[in-house]
């Protein structure tokens, strides 16, 4: 492979950056040019509030069928947020029965009729009979590209038929960043569950709507565990308590505003998940808008992750801190 030693404005292979293995990632897909997701339209008046549900029913829905453990999201107006985890073993465990019931759910054959159900059977018994195309459909079940695919393209089909458009909906490629390292993740639902507080549409944690974190508090007590949100029994990287969470979140999000004191909470969930202090969590850790990075980690991983990759280095959120 050819070295890049400078190369963090390039676009990299997605092959390259994704591990059909496994891994953590943050993604972030945004519409194109004035097109919106969701909330409203200021110039024509229109009010796509209602598309924050679709992508939320969606997402959850997918989390079901695909090998994936959804750790957290955050629906805007012209883009959306997802933290998740491709578990790339887990799809080896199906059975070949499944794997392909899966498929069939996200690619049903017909409109509900007795005809569907009749053409569901023959697929599936044509499927089953073919191993190589099985072991293709279980590839794609734990693959982020084809996650992102069975979410995007849908959504984009039901607004342009709602705006009576044709065209493209979404801004190309998805991004996607590597989370390396437990502090990573944690940032990295931390900054996806703050965006609504960032752009000004909620003034607390509670009133974020379409955030992982408003659904974590509505469904769960605050000394329980943090876990996977389509997966209760699946504790995150990260082994912290809801109410340490939400304790790390307030703090952060008024430590952006000003500098202030750590709170007693928030340095515990920091010390569980292993960040070496405040300033480094602020400044190297946490995500920046408009500041994507391939990966985020500490320097030790980051290293790693570009010797992986063949570079020379990984571009890092301060390289103040870390001369």
């Amino acid at each position: 492979m050819r070295q890049l030693a400078h190369s963090t404005a390039m676009t990299y292979p997605r092959a390259h950056l994704v591990d059909p293995d496994g891994g953590i990632y943050h993604v972030c897909s945004r519409c194109v040019r004035r097109a919106f997701l969701c909330g409203s339209d200021l110039t024509t008046g229109a009010d796509f509030g209602h598309r924050r549900d679709w992508l939320e029913r969606r997402m959850l829905a997918l989390s079901d069928i695909f090998a994936i453990d959804l750790f957290g999201y955050a629906v805007m107006s012209n883009h959306y947020h997802v933290v998740l985890q491709i578990v790339g073993d887990r799809s080896g465990s199906w059975s070949d029965e499944v794997v392909v019931e899966k498929w069939l759910a996200l690619f049903p054959r017909q409109a509900n009729s007795e005809i569907a159900e009749q053409a569901s059977k023959a697929a599936k018994f044509e499927i089953l009979s073919n191993p190589e195309r099985i072991l293709v459909l279980r590839q794609r079940l734990s693959s982020l590209s084809w996650f992102m695919r069975c979410l995007n393209e849908p959504l984009a089909r039901l607004a342009n038929r709602e705006d009576q458009c044709k065209g493209r909906f979404w801004e190309g490629r998805f991004k996607s960043q590597r989370l390396l390292d437990e502090t990573a993740v944690i940032a990295a639902m931390v900054y996806v569950d703050l965006n609504p507080m960032r752009a000004g549409i909620a003034t607390s944690v509670e009133d974020s709507r379409h955030t992982s974190i408003h659904r974590r508090l509505a469904s769960q007590t605050g000394d329980e565990m943090m876990s996977a949100l389509n997966a209760p029994g699946e504790i995150l990287p990260v082994s912290c308590s809801l109410d340490d969470y939400q304790a790390l979140l307030i703090w952060t999000a008024l430590s952006q505003l000003s500098k202030r004191p750590i709170t007693k909470r928030a340095q515990r969930t920091l010390a569980q998940s292993n960040a070496p202090n405040p300033t480094m969590w602020l400044e190297h850790y946490l995500p920046k808008p408009h500041r994507w990075q391939r990966a985020i980690g500490s320097v030790q991983c980051l290293k790693d992750y570009a010797k992986d990759l063949n570079q020379c280095w990984i571009k890092t959120q301060s390289m103040r801190l870390l001369a």
